[in-house]
This record gives C-alpha cells, structure tokens and sequence, in this order.
C-alpha cells in the first residue's frame, strides 16, 4: 500500500541558508546525514534551477511583491514530495522525473509558480526526493506562511487535493491518514537516524566492555577510548534532543497504540518520514544502562584530554 508524500516545513530568515547549504549540496561533508552517498551526488537534477542564493531569490520576489517583512517573518516555505519507497523503486528512473514534475505541477498552481525559486531532486538518499523551496506570497501580495499553508483543517485539504491530482496518474497511491485524525506529531528524522547511529557505536562500545580486562591492556584501552570519544558527545546530544522532544514523542505513543486498534500494517509503514517513538525510548534507555557500566575514571579521563585540547 505505497502513499503519496507531500510534507511543508515553513522557515525564518536564520534556517534559510542552512536548508541551502543541504538541498543545493553545498557542503564537503555530510556527517550529519550518513544516509547521503557522496558518490551519486552528481546525479542529482533540478526542475527548477535557482539564479541566485536562496536569500536573493527570497528578497527579489519580496520586492517586486512590495510586501512587508516583519523581524519573525517566514521568508520560505520547504516542501518535501516523495513517495513510499517500495513505490518509487517500481520506477525507472525517468519515470521518477515525470513523477516529480507531475507534483511540481500541483505546488505550481497552489502557490504560484513565479513564487518556486528552487525544485531539486536528491538521487543521493535511499529514497528519491525533491526539496521544492518558494517564497509565501499571497494573491494580493502579502508575505503570510500563515495564509498559504493555513491550520490543520486547511493543511488536510493540500493533503486531500495533493492525492487527487498524483492518484489520477498513479492510482495505485494511497492517501495517508490526516494528522487532525490520527493526533501524531512529526518528529526529526534525523533524530531517528541519529539513534540508529548510536545503536551501532553503542555495540562496539559493548564489545569492548564485555572483559574488564581489556582496560588495563595499552592498546585494547586506547581503542575504547576512542570509541567512547566519538560516541559520548553523540549520546549526551541525543538525550538532550529526545529531552526537548518528550511531549512529541509522548503523542506519538499514545497515537501509535491508537492506530494500532485501527490498522492491520504496522503504523511506520504509513509514511518513512515519522519516527518511531519506542526505537527513541530504547536507544535512550540503553545509553543510560552503557553509561552505569563505563568505569568513572575513563570517564573522568576523557573530561580530562577534552579540557586539556580546550585550552
């Protein structure tokens, strides 16, 4: 039961160049998303091609639009369109193209065309997808993310004309379940790949710590030591993270046994862009279980070498 994705993200002036920075490929590396393989990042295409930065397209329209820019404005509004994966290996990789210029004609005649000033397909990720970026400039020239994306009644309604128009193509394309029904909450994605990230540090980091032993040899010490440096400032930021995100995480719970009653598939197969709560509570229950083993005074050793390299 393949869905069509179509996710909004609106932006202020501080977050504009970073989403540049990552939809244009503007960075020499990409720690913070292993799933992007550098090798393919020259296949990846654009539908539409910005003339300038992201900032001088944005102030270009806002100018000619005449409109009025408050301190706490959104300047962009970031949309994702994709679709399930197990729909979109289906298709080569033409037929992909004509499946995003297909949605490209959707946001087009929504938002006006002449406000899309960047449309680009990431062929780089286990997935494609296109990151389509436009300024929120309203019929009577109004800068208004508010107006244009609206409240969860009308954001259901993008939902409902979006899978009319991709499902009268491709039938097969299911329309997921309203999020003012179904009461989850989006979560970071990257906080989901963050834990799956841990979780493998986390077994290696095991694996050194089964024999206490291997503390007191030179080279066993050193390779635990490395391991532990890598890993305890990811851990102790993903703790923060799931920390500021408890009441999303704590809704997605209570949805998820919700649905559950509901569906016959498991709920994460609705759409590849939420996270799975429990993976979240798990990967963080298993730091704090890794961290009662670790011997304080490695530890306080590591504290140590990062004060000194401060300095």
């Amino acid at each position: 039961m393949p869905y069509a994705i179509l996710r909004f993200k609106k932006h202020p002036r501080g977050t504009v160049s970073h989403m540049e920075n990552h939809n244009e490929r503007k960075k020499e590396k990409y720690k913070s998303n292993p799933d992007i393989d550098t090798d393919k990042i020259k296949n990846n295409y654009h539908l539409i091609i910005p003339v300038g930065t992201y900032h001088q397209e944005i102030n270009r329209r806002i100018k000619a639009a005449g409109c009025r820019v408050r301190k706490d404005s959104n300047l962009m509004i970031e949309t994702l369109i994709t679709a399930s994966p197990e729909f979109m290996k289906e298709l080569s990789e033409e037929q992909q193209r004509e499946y995003f210029m297909h949605a490209l004609e959707f946001i087009s005649s929504e938002v006006d065309a002449k406000n899309i000033f960047s449309a680009v397909v990431h062929m780089d990720e286990s997935n494609p997808h296109m990151h389509l970026c436009f300024t929120p400039i309203t019929p009577d020239n109004r800068l208004s993310a508010k107006i244009i994306m609206g409240d969860p009644k009308k954001l259901s309604e993008w939902q409902d004309k979006y899978h009319a128009h991709m499902s009268a193509k491709y039938p097969t394309l299911e329309r997921g379940i309203p999020a003012n029904i179904s009461k989850r909450k989006h979560l970071p994605v990257r906080l989901f790949k963050q834990a799956k990230r841990l979780e493998e540090q986390m077994d290696g980091i095991r694996q050194a710590l089964s024999d206490v032993t291997v503390f007191n040899a030179g080279k066993k010490r050193e390779e635990a030591l490395q391991m532990l440096a890598k890993w305890l400032p990811s851990a102790e930021s993903f703790s923060r993270t799931v920390k500021k995100n408890e009441e999303e995480i704590k809704a997605l719970e209570a949805a998820n046994k919700s649905l559950e009653k509901q569906l016959e598939k498991k709920t994460e197969q609705l759409d590849s862009a939420f996270v799975d709560a429990a993976l979240l509570r798990q990967t963080a229950e298993k730091q704090r279980k890794l961290l009662d083993k670790i011997p304080k005074e490695l530890i306080d050793e590591l504290k140590t070498v990062k004060r000194e390299k401060q300095k």
